[in-house]
C-alpha cells in the first residue's frame, strides 16, 4: 500500500497546493501530515487549506476516481 498526503492550498489567498509525501504506512502518513502542518503553521490561520490522504495499491497507473482511494479529508472533521 501507498499513502499519498496532499495539501490543497488556498486559491483565494494565492497559496499553492503541495504533495506532502508518499508513505508505505498510514501511521507514517498521518504523522507526516501533522508535522507538515505544524512546521508550516497551517493550523494557526483557520481552514484555508484542505488536507487529503489517499490509499493506493499500485504505482504507475491512473486512478480516475479519487473518492475510491480517499481515506482522510480534513474538511470532514
Amino acid at each position: 500500500m501507498y499513502y499519498v498526503v496532499v495539501d490543497i492550498g488556498c486559491s483565494d489567498c494565492g497559496e499553492a497546493s503541495n504533495v506532502v509525501g508518499i508513505f508505505t504506512e498510514e501511521t507514517k502518513a498521518r504523522t507526516a501530515l501533522e508535522q507538515y502542518k505544524a512546521a508550516n503553521k497551517l493550523d494557526l490561520y483557520g481552514d484555508d487549506h484542505q488536507f487529503l490522504i489517499y490509499k493506493l495499491t499500485e504505482l504507475n497507473s491512473i486512478h480516475n476516481n479519487s473518492f475510491d482511494h480517499l481515506i482522510y479529508d480534513s474538511e470532514e472533521e
